[in-house]
């Protein structure tokens, strides 16, 4: 199978080195990206690799993965085309709920495996990536509609060659919202709290807060079309208790880093929704904006 990958991340670059010596594969990076990534390369765990960067245009790959921030999507969206043919599938592993869409919008609907990423603890600082968790993070991902067809079968195939974490969900959607409200509520508070994972685990307040903003996401996204019950919010706590104490959240991270956060692709995407529906969400506003806040500041 021909696979490129873009952002070699604290996502990516472990997926990097599990696949890259299963199949063709490839990164993409943008002209200004390739001196620097030459010189660098990505370390992970204090190993370096080089991955082989594409070069040109291709119209014969088979599986494009995306795994760069939210905040970077257009931009990357001119070198995604470069590498689009005709059979190429793309898989998302983008937070939050509107990089599917916006995939769908430029290349139609039917060229999209729709997945995320969880289970995944990790520190990036530079191109020096500490990853904590023994298997990397579990992906999950099927069809829109939850039913598998050969190239989402293949791509099942794929990762057990390469030893990558991974589950064909048998309801996307709802899982994909999962993973979305897992994001607002520990993402979120956790950067603006500065807390690690082993700060939160067990930490009875910050359990209650969680559940705070819970209660509001579970009526917005009821609203959508998608049912999260107490079994999904325990969840969250159990994927927490999972997570190496000494690693951080993604936003946590880029607030720390002086980086742009995803913070509106969270509480943000999840505040516009309650807007259009009428729905009001005191605590999740409140929590954009104590991000919002905290990302100025800095």
């Amino acid at each position: 199978m021909k696979v490129r990958l873009l952002g070699l991340g604290a996502v990516g670059a472990p997926l990097a080195i599990r696949l890259d010596p299963v199949c063709d594969f490839a990164v993409l990076l943008s002209e200004d990206r390739i001196p620097r990534y030459r010189a660098q390369g990505t370390t992970v765990n204090g190993v370096r690799h080089d991955f082989r960067i594409a070069d040109g245009d291709e119209d014969d790959v088979d599986l494009i993965i995306l795994a760069c921030k939210n905040t970077d999507l257009t931009a990357a969206l001119p070198l995604v085309d470069r590498h689009t043919g005709a059979g190429t599938a793309l898989m998302s592993l983008l937070n939050g709920i509107d990089s599917e869409r916006v995939l769908e919008e430029r290349y139609g609907e039917g060229r999209v495996i729709y997945s995320f990423i969880t289970n995944l603890s990790s520190v990036r600082q530079g191109r020096e990536i500490d990853l904590f968790s023994p298997r990397g993070g579990l992906i999950r991902f099927n069809e829109k509609d939850s039913v598998p067809v050969q190239r989402t079968l293949a791509v099942d195939e794929l990762f057990t060659q390469a030893g990558i974490w991974h589950e064909l969900s048998s309801d996307i959607i709802h899982d994909i919202w999962w993973k979305f409200a897992f994001n607002i509520c520990i993402n979120s508070l956790s950067a603006v709290m500065g807390l690690d994972y082993g700060m939160m685990n067990g930490n009875v307040p910050f359990y209650r807060l969680v559940r705070m903003l819970y209660s509001e996401i579970r009526r917005v996204a009821a609203a959508e079309g998608v049912r999260l019950d107490a079994g999904d919010e325990e969840r969250c706590f159990t994927v927490l208790a999972g997570m190496d104490g000494v690693g951080k959240t993604s936003m946590l991270q880029d607030l720390e880093a002086g980086r742009q956060t995803e913070n509106r692709y969270f509480a943000g995407t999840l505040g516009a929704l309650a807007r259009a529906h009428s729905i009001p969400v005191p605590i999740t506003d409140f929590v954009f904006n104590l991000v919002a806040a905290a990302e100025e500041a800095g």
